[in-house]
């Protein structure tokens, strides 16, 4: 790719960027508080979320909450199924792309540490990472509903 095809939409990128992320914060918003009101969900992590220990510098540092989230289901045995049939996100390490992203912590990212050091860190092991995207929150939130009862 030349140099200047990739200043260009490097460009483009930077100019669509607020626009992007407000969607996409005002989307995690919403699939946080889902998760927060779940009885199958122990834990969101969100700074967004007026629970959450850090909510008051988040608010002091950004005007909203960004793309990405962790919740937690309790156990490996728990997330295998929400990550099986959930069916809109792509599995993938990788964050921040415009397709919504899901990621298993405990058994991708941080696979290399022991269970104490995962603890140490704060990884449970039914704790997933959830990147948000473009797609509908109406439409993950059945998805992510649809995948829950698996559990």
């Amino acid at each position: 790719m030349s140099v200047i095809l990739q200043n260009g939409l490097l460009k483009r990128e930077r100019l669509t960027f607020g626009v992007r992320m407000a969607h996409v914060s005002r989307y995690a918003q919403k699939i946080a508080e889902y998760l927060s009101a779940h009885i199958k969900v122990t834990r969101v992590l969100y700074p967004a979320l007026v629970n959450h220990d850090g909510h008051d510098i988040q608010m002091k540092q950004a005007n909203s909450g960004d793309a990405i989230l962790s919740f937690d289901v309790n156990s490996a045995a728990h997330a295998r199924p929400v990550v099986q049939f959930f069916k809109l996100p792509v599995f993938s390490v990788c964050l921040g792309a415009v397709d919504i992203i899901i990621s298993f912590l405990s058994k991708m990212s941080h696979a290399a540490l022991n269970a104490k050091l995962l603890a140490n860190v704060g990884i449970s092991p039914g704790l997933l990472r959830f990147s948000v995207g473009l797609e509908d929150t109406d439409d993950l939130i059945a998805d992510l509903e649809q995948s829950l009862v698996q559990i």
